[in-house]
């Protein structure tokens, strides 16, 4: 704020007597009081459309001027970096409430917006975030789970693994048996077949005649 007479600014930084001096001196004369939005050092229109364009607007906007897919990104990174072990939601909440904090188009009020606790329609469709405990449990339950599917599934590939081998053995079984079943069959050949003994053989050969060989004489 800052006062101003019939045609210049007042100094704001006056000391107190200053302020004495000067109420007395401005009696029965209009005094306006400006007030500037952004500070005191902002005083001209060039000053103020340069400051909006570089902190309040959106750096990123579309042809509607809406914030772009970029900046409601960016916010809802920071409200969850922010509200994540308070709240959990899903991805479509999340952008509701950046969307609610973006709704101004003023950047300059983001920061501020995503410190305060989400509106009423937003928190109605937020969950409390599990606590340190729940989450633990959670985990254990998880892994618990996972290594009593581990288990399991050793389990069945053993039961295969033995009906494998049980196929394997009743194989070999079946090859014995047979094998058997050979050996009997040759055995009952020998136990019915007399065979002479090796003084009744008699060798041919000196009974043989032996033939002149008559094609080769010359």
């Amino acid at each position: 704020m800052q006062f101003k007479g019939s045609r210049h600014l007042v100094d704001s930084e006056k000391t107190e007597q200053a302020w004495s001096r000067w109420v007395v001196s401005t009696k029965g004369e209009a005094v306006r009081l400006m007030i500037y939005e952004y500070g005191m050092a902002i005083t001209k229109a060039p000053d103020l459309e340069g400051f909006r364009e570089a902190c309040i607007r959106p750096a990123f906007t579309d042809r509607s001027g809406a914030s772009a897919e970029s900046s409601v990104r960016d916010v809802v990174a920071q409200l969850q970096d922010i509200w994540s072990e308070t709240f959990q939601a899903r991805a479509v909440v999340w952008r509701m409430w950046a969307n609610h904090v973006m709704r101004g188009l003023d950047r300059s009020t983001w920061d501020r917006d995503i410190l305060e606790p989400p509106r009423s329609q937003i928190a109605n469709l937020l969950k409390p975030a599990d606590l340190p405990a729940e989450r633990q449990l959670a985990g254990l339950s998880r892994s618990s789970d996972l290594a009593l599917q581990v288990v399991n599934a050793a389990i069945e590939d053993n039961k295969r693994l033995k009906a494998t081998w049980k196929a394997h053995g009743e194989r070999l079984e079946n090859l014995e048996q047979l094998l058997l079943t050979r050996k009997r069959t040759i055995e009952a050949i020998l136990a019915g077949t007399r065979l002479p003994s090796l003084s009744d053989v008699i060798d041919p050969l000196p009974a043989l005649t032996n033939i002149e060989d008559i094609e080769h004489q010359e």
